[in-house]
């Protein structure tokens, strides 16, 4: 009888201690799986530099992070490119969370789990939802709330008073890069090409790609068929500005060419990055619009 009760109290201890840690573990879903992350992770290693500013947002100083460099500027040691991290450096710095890309990663999304539990979302192909979508998985994964909720709400805010000023409804616009006599210009997928749809522009190029974001190569005739209200140059004004067809356009004739920092508006694909573009249109489109 008491040897019973002996394995009775033992498989009690035992069901009581699996209920605790299953308590203690936050089911996380992601664009390939659920995975199972101990609750508030300590020790968080990040595969896409585009997710850095979501942990610092998060006040979460990566224990490693995949980048170009061999140190970040926060002092975070890299495990080698986005493109081919080093996944025995990875191991050796024993990350209790890492967090991937969908569509760098998802070949070795299966080594990773066996790291760490790990959870893999768009940056490299995401556009403006997407990387609010991954946000906010990651606020989750990592134990935080309401942080990433007041900055959703603070940018609509913001949105929503540059679209009531800049009164661009239904105006197009196109993000030009030039560069070799070459014309590239962003299609309606692309991160800032769906913020500026936000922002109340119609976006001058219209694709059917299935979601995924590419560069379209144009020549100087389709640029002035295409025609858009407003023009967002990355690069490449001189080369331009040569061709004969230039002046025709109806955003140079208006003024109404925009010169942008290519990091801002092209390499950040977080609310921060969204933040750093809109407060860019606020400086150049609404500081013009006031002068005209």
């Amino acid at each position: 009888m008491k040897q019973i009760f002996s394995m009775l109290m033992i498989l009690s201890v035992l069901f009581i201690t699996a209920c605790s840690e299953q308590e203690h573990e936050t089911a996380v879903r992601h664009d390939l799986g659920t995975a199972h992350v101990a609750a508030h992770p300590q020790r968080v290693a990040v595969l896409n530099p585009g997710f850095n500013d979501i942990l610092h947002d998060l006040g979460i100083k990566p224990v490693a992070a995949a980048d170009n460099r061999t140190e970040r500027n926060d002092g975070s040691p890299s495990v080698g490119p986005p493109s081919h991290p080093d996944l025995k450096k990875i191991t050796s710095l024993k990350p209790d969370l890492i967090i991937a890309d969908s569509s760098l990663h998802k070949g070795i999304y299966r080594q990773l789990t066996k790291i760490a539990p790990t959870i893999a979302l768009k940056n490299e192909a995401a556009d403006y939802q997407d990387a609010v979508d991954a946000a906010l998985t990651i606020e989750k994964a990592v134990g935080k709330d309401g942080i990433i909720e007041k900055q959703l709400s603070a940018q609509e805010e913001k949105l929503n008073d540059i679209k009531r000023k800049l009164d661009a409804e239904g105006g197009t616009i196109l993000l030009i890069d030039a560069a070799n006599d070459s014309i590239s210009v962003k299609d309606d997928q692309f991160f800032t090409s769906r913020l500026l749809t936000l922002a109340g522009f119609t976006y001058a190029v219209q694709t059917d790609s299935g979601g995924k974001s590419d560069s379209i190569k144009m020549t100087s005739g389709q640029l002035l068929h295409t025609d858009p209200d407003y023009i967002v140059l990355l690069d490449g004004e001189k080369e331009l500005e040569k061709n004969h067809l230039w002046k025709q356009l109806t955003a140079v004739k208006n003024g109404h060419v925009y010169r942008a920092d290519r990091a801002v508006w092209t390499e950040r694909r977080s609310i921060d990055g969204a933040d750093a573009i809109l407060h860019d249109l606020q400086k150049k489109m609404l500081a013009k619009k006031a002068q005209n």
